[in-house]
């Protein structure tokens, strides 16, 4: 009787020795658990995620030489990403819960440890970069003119159901990175115009003042700062908090200026441009700095050097030409060395209104 005892303990004992063994490298795969390891061919991988990732928001699919056994680990995403792993035939499957990043890296790594059915180990670790885009400037402006930042409305080329107020976080990204196809039209119709597709300076201005609104370097291009943001407002539907704000220049005579809110004109004044040899140029520009009050010099048409100290209420849309008050006898024709000058008060005025990135368009 000891012996028997004896001889079931050590049966027992290599029973679980064996099937401790079979879970740590095969998994409980009854097809394979009769197959000395050795003679089984390696897992191979026979497809791998692209390096190069242009929408964040897709599946990431790893093809293995037969479907994953029971145990096998899942590959692993560094940094970590909302989401899960999926059986698929011979493929695991990982579908992230809103997106990959945009505008970032990741590393994804198939353990050595990874077996598909019927085979061994992989043996080797395998590990590839990610790297994600940023998602394509049209997916950028539609986002900026369903938050108010652009003045645009989106006009759809096919019928598209498009929220008009908040939405998933996933689905923000979706329409970042696919964006549908149509067009922005100018939204009031004299708003400043927008080339679909383009970092136009229509939209680097708008870029520009949503970025100052949520406290990132307002530098007017898109970078991954801005895009966790801009998915985070879009999502929410965090509106502009400001109508749609941009200045008007007419260089026809009587010289004015105009400051437009949304559908309204909410201030024009006379105003002067640049005389011949110092013109004022034509074209939409955004602010790109500003000054309660300034030191200008440089040189006029006649060669003449000069130095101008405390310049009051300065708006810089292109290189030294600038929005500024300036005291003269009389406004409304070109007096100036290149910049828009306004009466005192009206500059002081225009101002108060005005940001960084709002534009200034000269016609």
């Amino acid at each position: 009787m000891t012996v028997l005892l004896v001889v079931l303990a050590v049966g027992v004992s290599a029973v679980v020795a064996l099937a401790g063994h079979r879970n740590s490298l095969l998994g409980p795969s009854r097809a394979s658990a009769s197959v000395p390891a050795a003679s089984l061919s390696p897992t191979r991988l026979l497809a791998l995620p692209s390096s190069s990732i242009a929408n964040g928001t897709k599946a990431l699919i790893v093809t293995l030489s037969a479907p994953a056994a029971a145990g096998s680990p899942p590959p692993t995403l560094m940094p970590a990403v909302a989401g899960s792993w999926t059986a698929s035939g011979n493929s695991v499957v990982f579908t992230p819960a809103s997106t990959l990043l945009p505008c970032s890296t990741y590393t994804l790594t198939v353990w050595a440890n990874t077996i598909a059915t019927g085979h061994s180990r992989l043996a080797h670790r395998k590990t590839i970069p990610l790297h994600v885009a940023c998602p394509p400037l049209a997916g950028l402006q539609q986002a900026l003119a369903r938050l108010g930042y652009l003045g645009g409305a989106f006009r759809p080329l096919y019928t598209v159901a498009l929220p008009a107020g908040p939405e998933t976080r996933r689905e923000a990204a979706i329409h970042a990175f696919h964006p549908p196809r149509g067009r922005l039209a100018a939204d009031p119709s004299s708003a400043p115009p927008i080339e679909m597709g383009k970092l136009d300076e229509t939209t680097k201005g708008a870029l520009t003042v949503f970025q100052s609104d949520h406290g990132l370097e307002a530098t007017g291009e898109p970078n991954y700062a801005t895009w966790i943001a801009l998915l985070a407002a879009d999502a929410d539907y965090r509106r502009n908090p400001k109508p749609y704000t941009w200045v008007t220049v007419s260089e026809s005579e009587p010289e004015t200026l105009e400051v437009h809110r949304g559908d309204h004109v909410v201030l024009s004044t006379a105003a002067n441009t640049g005389v011949p040899g110092a013109e004022t140029p034509q074209g939409v520009f955004p602010i790109f700095a500003r000054f309660v009050s300034t030191t200008m010099s440089g040189t006029d048409v006649d060669g003449t050097k000069y130095v101008v100290p405390d310049v009051p209420w300065v708006n810089y849309f292109n290189g030294g030409d600038a929005v500024h008050g300036y005291p003269r006898a009389s406004y409304g024709f070109p007096q100036s060395n290149g910049c828009v000058e306004l009466p005192i008060e009206a500059a002081h005025r225009v101002f108060g209104m005005l940001t960084i990135g709002d534009i200034v368009d000269v016609t």
